[in-house]
């Protein structure tokens, strides 16, 4: 069966980052040989001389749409700027693969680039995850489970350790029954507030859940199997340093799973190891979250873990070329 690249499907929806803006890249390196759409980028800082401290980048479309250059992953991507290399990963969505292919795929993306860190130039006690909505859901997944086997499948890829060091989430889905039961997304709710397609079947446009369709299954007919998928149920005292941010007017992902997880993760770890930015009125996508200022906040986060609080290449951001869109 032949497979359509992510990018040649949503493209032309997400225009594409400028990758000849970038001092060097990498482009498509395969981690894994089951689909051409287990393909990931690096770009590299035009500072320094590494090894670089890596952030990987995981986008957001409900597992349903997107790809590792769209222009929606922008604010992410800033690092670049900043002394840090960027990964931006390609993974399977539902239309090629149902879960967990989709966690499957982001492990073997880390594993890829920790066995090849020298190669690459990176620094493989240095790795950070940041994603956005669904690329959120696979960064908690990814910080969590770490190196465990029954969440991973090792014939996948090459063989090396998917630990993180920090990780980033921003409006993320984290427990897979509670998402599917309280959101109370509508068309009319989301062309009103300027919120993406809607996760829960309370949808005039469709009866299935984005959640059902990327789940091969109905989280509320199924909890038990809905709970092993969920990154709420694998927090443990290794849980690294994680940043979650969420806006309270979101109509898609309910701010309360942020909530959930921060409140978990202090339980069992104690304060300080995860930080919680809520944003009243602002929905799914909020471009206050992904506004530099914030950025800038997400970056000093990661300064903190990986440079002790003193980047020698921060700078002021300036905004990342998208192909299409002018200078």
């Amino acid at each position: 069966m032949s497979v359509t690249l992510n990018r040649d499907m949503f493209l032309a929806t997400e225009p594409e980052i400028d990758v000849t803006q970038f001092h060097k890249v990498k482009l498509d390196l395969p981690y894994a040989q089951q689909s051409p759409n287990q393909i990931l980028d690096i770009w590299y800082p035009d500072e320094g001389e590494g090894p670089y401290p890596l952030v990987i980048l995981f986008h957001g479309g409900g597992f349903g749409t997107g790809h590792k250059r769209s222009f929606y992953i922008s604010s992410m991507a800033q690092p670049v700027t900043q002394g840090y290399a960027v990964a931006t990963v390609e993974y399977r969505l539902y239309n090629e693969a149902i879960w967990p292919a989709q966690l499957i795929d982001s492990k073997a993306a880390v594993r890829y680039l920790r066995a090849n860190a020298k190669e690459l130039n990176l620094d493989p006690d240095k790795f950070a995850v940041w994603g956005n909505s669904a690329g959120g859901c696979a960064t908690q997944l990814l910080a969590l489970t770490a190196d465990d086997p029954e969440m991973d499948d090792l014939s996948v890829g090459v063989q090396a350790s998917s630990r993180v060091q920090a990780a980033i989430a921003w409006y993320s889905v984290n427990e897979f029954i509670s998402c599917e039961q309280f959101s109370v997304d509508t068309a009319a709710q989301r062309e009103e507030s300027g919120s993406a397609t809607g996760m829960v079947p309370k949808d005039a446009r469709g009866k299935d859940s984005a959640l059902t369709k990327v789940l091969g299954f109905h989280p509320l007919l199924y909890p038990e199997k809905a709970a092993k998928a969920s990154p709420l149920s694998y927090v443990d005292e290794n849980c690294p340093p994680m940043l979650l941010q969420h806006g309270k007017a979101d109509l898609i992902v309910d701010y309360h799973q942020s909530v959930y997880m921060y409140e978990k993760v202090k339980q069992i770890c104690g304060e300080g190891r995860a930080r919680i930015d809520l944003f009243d009125g602002e929905p799914h996508g909020s471009a206050k979250i992904k506004a530099n200022d914030n950025v800038e906040k997400c970056i000093d986060f990661l300064d903190h873990i990986f440079w002790e609080g003193k980047n020698p290449y921060r700078k002021p951001l300036k905004e990342l070329k998208v192909v299409g869109q002018g200078s």
